[in-house]
């Protein structure tokens, strides 16, 4: 089968949708009955963390790029793909056009929750072949955006489970060299160190569970704005000892192996919520709040735990319960890593999607 995948604009600031083309690409090109040709724009991210097997390149820095939606027309016109993936908000128009125009079908991933203009409501969604939710709460909007429910299917990101995986070895390892004791509860927050991603929260937790026992440690992977603040907070309230800061590292993934506790308490609404799968990869009791998407990727109280936004009360009880409840830590445990390895691998929604595809193009 081929396969026409597209993600054209050049980002200086590469985030999830160019992440999860990359994941795709790289994973599609290992699978023999699947011929995957790219269309990127040369010299951006996706471009120079993929090979330059069957590459073109087209730069679509928004919708209304007319002379380069041409060149993509023409593209795909010579490539002949039975689907073309469109995977950024941005190029919708373009990917539709390239694709109807050539005779492929037309495949649209959809990751943001903000609503689409009218025409693309209008013209745009009713026409393509399928229409692929990364997340419960992209299909949410999109239903309000009036897509009929047939035209949708939810698949989320994987996980690299090279990197994210669970050890005990491996754990000990960076614990030691972290200088956490065996008995120590390591309490992590990944991601951006900002207000909105919930480190001031996370903080107060942190503050507040001090002042309960002796046995928490707290660590910080990441960095943001607000992490010199975090610091000086740490050192006022004479509990910096009990902190580990990474600061910038490209290894966020070592680090999360020394947690047995992750903390995603995003204020905001996130498209999909990857770091509270990450921790199930590495068997943490993942405690979230009650935002899109992240209230959908955890049972409360089977694969983690739900609390109100803002709820530092609730958030300080649940970790409470887990370390004296030793059997309801493995019980959570175990049963978030379940679910990673059911939903979230890369074996697991690769195939999931190879299959809405050969549904596409019968």
């Amino acid at each position: 089968m081929k396969i026409l995948w597209i993600n054209g604009n050049p980002n200086p600031n590469p985030g999830g949708t160019e992440a999860h083309s990359i994941d795709f690409i790289n994973s599609l090109e290992k699978i023999p009955e699947i011929k995957l040709y790219k269309a990127v724009a040369k010299g951006g991210y996706i471009d120079n963390h993929t090979t330059n097997k069957n590459k073109f390149y087209i730069t679509l820095k928004s919708e209304f790029s007319p002379l380069n939606t041409l060149k993509l027309i023409n593209i795909t016109k010579q490539i002949k793909p039975e689907v073309v993936i469109g995977n950024n908000g941005n190029e919708y128009i373009n990917t539709f056009l390239a694709g109807k125009l050539a005779g492929s079908k037309v495949v649209l991933f959809r990751h943001m929750l903000n609503r689409q203009p009218f025409f693309i409501k209008k013209f745009i969604f009713p026409n393509v072949d399928k229409i692929i939710a990364v997340s419960e709460s992209s299909k949410r909007r999109l239903l309000l955006d009036s897509v009929q429910e047939s035209k949708i299917e939810v698949l989320p990101n994987f996980i690299d489970e090279e990197k994210f995986n669970f050890n005990q070895e491996e754990k000990k390892e960076v614990r030691e060299k972290l200088n956490i004791k065996d008995d120590e509860v390591v309490i992590s927050f990944l991601g951006k160190v900002a207000e909105g991603k919930g480190i001031f929260d996370f903080y107060y937790v942190a503050k507040r569970l001090t002042e309960k026992s002796d046995k928490f440690r707290f660590l910080v992977i990441g960095y943001g704005r607000d992490l010199e603040k975090i610091k000086k907070m740490a050192q006022e309230d004479r509990i910096s000892d009990k902190f580990t800061f990474t600061d910038k590292t490209n290894t966020p993934h070592i680090f999360l192996k020394a947690s047995d506790i992750l903390l995603a308490l995003s204020k905001n609404e996130e498209s999909f919520g990857r770091i509270v799968v990450e921790g199930f990869a590495v068997k943490n009791i993942v405690i979230v709040y009650d935002v899109e998407n992240l209230k959908y990727l955890v049972k409360d109280r089977e694969t983690g735990f739900i609390c109100p936004v803002g709820d530092i009360d609730c958030v300080v009880s649940k970790i409470i319960k887990v370390v004296e409840d030793r059997n309801l830590f493995e019980f959570i445990k175990e049963n978030a890593y379940n679910e990673f390895k059911e939903n979230y691998t890369e074996e697991k929604v690769i195939n999931r999607f190879l299959k809405i595809i050969s549904e596409v193009v019968k």
